[in-house]
C-alpha cells in the first residue's frame, strides 16, 4: 500500500553515548524560509541600491544649485548693505535737519499748506529725482481707483525711498491717502504718514477712495523723501465720476 507524503521531515540526531534524537520539522516551513529569506535579502539590497541613488542624485542636485543659492544670498547682502547705507544717510540728514532748527522753515511753499513743515525742509523737485507718470482714474464699483507709476530718476543706481500723500478734491470736500483724520490739536497733514515707499525703477501707486457725490473729482500728489524734502508735485484732473 503506497503511502502519502509525509508533511513532516524527521532528522535523526546522532550524540554518543546520548540515544539518538528525533527531530521533526515542517517541510511548508521549510520551503517558505528556504523562499523567504533570499527574497528578503533580494529586497533588502534592492532598496539600499534605490536609496543609494536617490541620495547621491539628491546630493548632486543640491551641488548644483550651490552657485545659484550663492548668488542670491550675495544679492540679498548687497542689498542688505545698501539699505544700511541709505539709512545711515538719512540719519545723518535727519541730525543736520535738528541742529539747524526752524532756520530751514523761513519760506515754506504755498503747495505746503496743509502740511507741517519739517525742520529743513527743501524743495527739490527741481533735482528731478521722482517722476509720475500713466496718471489715470478708474471707478470700480462704490469706489474710485487712483493710479500712477512712481519712477526714481536718479541718476546713480541707488533706490528710491519716501512717503506717497494723495488729496482728492470733490463736491463733498476732501479726502486723503492714506486714509488720515485731522483735528484740532493736528489741524495739518504730517508727512512721514503717507505711504511708504522704496523705489528700485518705477512703482506702481493705487490709492483707493471711497466714490464721493458731484460730477468730477481732482487730485494732488506729494512725494516726500525720508527726511521730508518734496520731491514731486502734481496736480491730476478733473476727472469725471460716471
Amino acid at each position: 500500500m503506497i503511502q502519502d507524503p509525509s508533511k513532516e521531515l524527521t532528522l535523526i540526531v546522532y550524540n554518543t553515548p546520548k540515544p539518538p534524537k528525533y527531530i521533526k520539522l515542517n517541510k511548508g516551513l521549510i520551503k517558505v524560509l528556504i523562499f523567504t529569506i533570499p527574497l528578503i535579502v533580494i529586497v533588502s539590497i534592492g532598496s539600499s541600491l534605490i536609496s543609494s541613488v536617490y541620495m547621491k542624485r539628491k546630493l548632486e542636485n543640491v551641488r548644483s544649485k550651490e552657485p545659484e543659492i550663492i548668488l542670491q544670498l550675495k544679492k540679498e547682502k548687497e542689498e542688505l548693505a545698501q539699505e544700511v547705507k541709505a539709512l545711515k544717510s538719512t540719519n545723518i540728514t535727519l541730525t543736520q535737519k535738528i541742529s539747524a532748527g526752524s532756520k530751514g522753515t523761513a519760506s515754506p511753499l504755498n503747495l505746503m499748506a496743509m502740511f507741517t513743515t519739517p525742520l529743513g525742509f527743501k524743495d527739490r523737485r527741481a533735482d528731478n529725482l521722482a517722476k509720475l507718470e500713466n496718471i489715470n482714474s478708474d471707478q470700480v464699483n462704490k469706489n474710485i481707483l487712483f493710479k500712477f507709476d512712481l519712477i526714481n530718476n536718479k541718476q546713480d543706481t541707488s533706490k528710491l525711498s519716501g512717503y506717497v500723500t494723495i488729496v482728492q478734491y470733490h463736491a463733498d470736500g476732501i479726502s486723503y491717502y492714506p486714509s488720515y483724520k485731522l483735528s484740532v490739536d493736528s489741524p495739518r497733514l504730517e508727512y512721514s504718514q503717507g505711504e511708504s515707499f522704496t523705489v528700485s525703477r518705477f512703482r506702481p501707486v493705487i490709492a483707493e477712495f471711497a466714490k464721493p457725490n458731484g460730477n468730477n473729482v481732482w487730485y494732488k500728489i506729494f512725494i516726500f523723501s525720508r527726511t521730508g524734502n518734496l520731491l514731486a508735485y502734481k496736480k491730476a484732473g478733473p476727472f469725471q465720476l460716471n
